[in-house]
């Protein structure tokens, strides 16, 4: 009996199935524990304007620099950063079927952007629950209850549906999820998730197998100082031998400096307060988390801008790699297929309220910066002490 248990390999799927008294059709649902499990998806503000060349310029010229600073926003490119991240991880797991909700913040985006947003996610899946917030206790009403207006789950709803997966895409510094990040407005206080925002997250609504990634800079980074500094190693006056005794009695060093490598202070991250609290198994950078590639990395924008300057149009981009392709004469056949490629990608985007919306969702995902110099960019993982 045991050996031809150990041979069998048939693999149930489900066609339909009776979940909370309501039939459910599924296409080729493999058999597993994660039907009526929330796959949740947080999608912060995009305000924030990195204000490249601000102040640059004299006179009449820097002041009408400054007014577009103010006017662009967060800028085409990178308005939809967060959207599009969040619409590539369910776009990747469409064959899954899994019970999506999109926890969107409504701050900073156009009524057309908040529905342009809900649909490209409902192309994808269906039947996800798209819930609009303005604050972050709409989403820790909505993660401990289901429902952003109730602290208490009377009708015990997230018990009836644990949370599996947590995917948070914002801004982020040491010990904060900058919801609010904008450089503008006060009342920030009302968007951003730190310790005490973690401490009201219930840890029986979300199963014993949940993961949490975040997409924000710096959740696993514990050391403030760090940051400050912008680099892990920091020089220090040597105090190993001092050069005599003050008056006072005070020792007295040389300018002699060494060079020490600050701890990261995981244990003291925000990512260990959400596996704390949470009981889930933590993914969370320590470096600045880096959106750059989110529609195209930079090696395809200067590939493109050579190969466009080749056919008359101007040279925005500075690779000399690609200087051959100032000369159409130059092109191959490898450059021209790429070329065509990411044209096709291209015009399947449009813009929505001046912001550049990919229905595709992120061409490319989130990866670790470079900064703080010195930092590990790899994800880390936390785990409940």
């Amino acid at each position: 009996m045991s050996k031809q248990l150990k041979k069998a390999t048939t693999v149930f799927t489900i066609k339909k199935a009776l979940i909370k008294g309501k039939e459910t059709t599924f296409k080729d649902k493999v058999l597993n524990n994660d039907i009526g499990k929330e796959y949740i998806i947080i999608i912060a503000p995009q305000n924030y304007q990195h204000g490249e060349g601000w102040f640059s310029g004299k006179g009449k010229g820097a002041l009408k620099e400054v007014r577009n600073w103010w006017k662009n926003d967060a800028g085409s490119n990178g308005k939809f950063m967060f959207v599009l991240q969040g619409l590539r991880r369910v776009k990747k797991n469409q064959e899954f079927n899994l019970n999506w909700t999109i926890l969107m913040y409504t701050s900073g985006y156009t009524e057309m952007q908040l529905c342009e947003t809900k649909e490209a996610f409902q192309n994808f899946a269906p039947k996800c629950n798209f819930v609009r917030i303005a604050k972050y206790q709409d989403a820790v009403n909505y993660i401990n209850t289901k429902n952003i207006s109730k602290a208490t789950d009377e009708k015990k709803l997230r018990e009836k549906t644990p949370i599996e997966r947590v995917f948070i895409y914002c801004h982020g510094f040491v010990g904060k999820l900058a919801m609010g990040l904008n450089n503008r407005h006060s009342g920030d206080e009302n968007l951003d998730w730190d310790e005490k925002v973690v401490t009201k997250l219930k840890q029986n609504a979300f199963s014993k197998t949940a993961k949490i990634y975040s997409f924000s800079c710096k959740t696993g980074l514990g050391n403030i100082e760090i940051e400050d500094e912008n680099n892990i190693h920091k020089k220090i006056i040597d105090k190993s031998v001092s050069v005599g005794i003050s008056t006072s009695g005070i020792p007295i060093y040389n300018d002699t400096y060494k060079t020490i490598i600050l701890p990261l202070l995981g244990e003291k991250s925000l990512a260990q307060k959400f596996a704390d609290k949470t009981g889930s198994t933590v993914y969370a950078y320590c470096s600045r988390s880096e959106y750059s590639d989110t529609l195209n990395t930079a090696d395809e924008l200067d590939f493109m801008s050579y190969y466009e300057a080749g056919g008359g149009k101007k040279l925005e981009r500075n690779n000399k790699s690609y200087k051959y392709l100032l000369d159409k004469k130059n092109r191959t056949k490898v450059d021209i297929k790429r070329y065509d490629e990411l044209q096709k990608v291209e015009k399947k985007r449009y813009t929505v309220d001046n912001g550049k919306f990919d229905p595709q969702g992120a061409r490319y995902p989130v990866r670790g910066g470079d900064t703080p110099v010195g930092v590990p960019n790899d994800m880390k993982t936390y785990q409940k002490k």
